[in-house]
């Protein structure tokens, strides 16, 4: 029990463990497991180095800098998330609707596959147009 105590009295002060460092870690341990298997120097030295970097988040005593990579993290993050929806949603619909560009401000137009020819009105800038679908 007097380790815990000493433990939470070291960590008083520092930054913790967050989502970043999670990844840093766990991407250090799958690099260092991959490069085991293929045998490459470089891959296990990137992999300590970002095993090392996660644990320097932890123990850092320096928060404001540290929170803002996080919020770099998470922006990154949920770019990458909104990109990975939208491709997920285009395959999942990619049966019943057709993608099309408006010929006058090129805003992506989704129409319904199956109907021949359709009279398409662009929703930003109000054009008529015909397409095939």
């Amino acid at each position: 029990m007097q380790w815990i105590q000493k433990l939470l009295f070291y960590m008083k002060g520092r930054y913790g463990y967050d989502e970043f460092s999670k990844l840093l870690i766990i991407s250090g341990l799958v690099l260092g497991i991959v490069a085991n298997f293929a045998g490459g120097i470089w891959v296990s030295a990137l992999g300590t180095a970002l095993i090392a970097y996660g644990v320097l988040r932890i123990l850092s005593k320096d928060k404001t800098n540290r929170y803002r990579e996080l919020q770099k993290y998470l922006a990154l993050k949920q770019k990458v998330q909104l990109t990975h929806r939208r491709w997920r949603n285009r395959w999942v619909q990619r049966k019943a609707f057709k993608i099309t560009k408006c010929p006058n401000c090129k805003q992506k137009v989704r129409v319904p596959r199956g109907k021949k020819k359709i009279r398409v009105t662009c929703p930003s800038c109000k054009e008529t147009f015909i397409k095939k679908t």
